[in-house]
């Protein structure tokens, strides 16, 4: 079921999509996280997360929560936004080796739908912390306007560091009142 498609400038077509909640598990998530980026394989490991931790994680309610289907038709990637508290979010990010042709509008929905519609469900501040060294997802975090915080060593299950990068949604963001 498609929300949204969008044609990228160089020609590729990404859709937001709904997965439907009555979607057995397995199925969908399963084909998914069989096909994610090396690095976010190696990020969910030194979280110690198991596929079917992770595909319960993204099948639970969130804040706020979008997929992205690539040229094959099948999702690219999954970004999620989880309370921390009653002004802050955690934001998760998992993809394919599709990101290319998905990540425009990834970066589109996050600006365009996902932070106005954050800023006016009274949130002030999105965190996300990130394995050292995964230049994808530094760069995606830097695009939308994230800023690294700090640097965690010891975080990951074998002692990996992380990095963490805030966003803080009120920033040049015009709410009508």
């Amino acid at each position: 079921k498609a929300h949204h498609q969008a044609d990228d400038t160089d020609g590729r077509k990404s859709k937001r999509i709904t997965i439907p909640l009555a979607e057995p598990l397995g199925g969908v998530f399963n084909a998914f996280l069989s096909r994610l980026r090396a690095r976010d394989l190696q990020e969910l490991g030194q979280y110690g997360y198991t596929n079917e931790q992770i595909e319960r994680i993204i099948r639970a309610p969130h804040v706020e929560s979008a997929y992205f289907q690539g040229p094959s038709d099948t999702i690219a990637c999954a970004i999620w936004f989880d309370a921390l508290t009653p002004k802050a979010l955690a934001v998760s990010l998992l993809a394919t080796d599709e990101w290319p042709d998905v990540a425009r509008e990834v970066y589109r929905w996050a600006k365009t739908v996902a932070r106005p519609k954050l800023v006016a469900m009274g949130y002030l501040r999105c965190e996300c912390r990130t394995l050292a060294g995964h230049e994808d997802a530094i760069r995606m975090l830097e695009h939308l306007g994230f800023t690294m915080e700090c640097r965690v060593p010891q975080f990951g299950a074998t002692g990996h560091a992380f990095i963490q990068y805030a966003w803080r949604l009120n920033d040049h963001v015009h709410v009508n009142p």
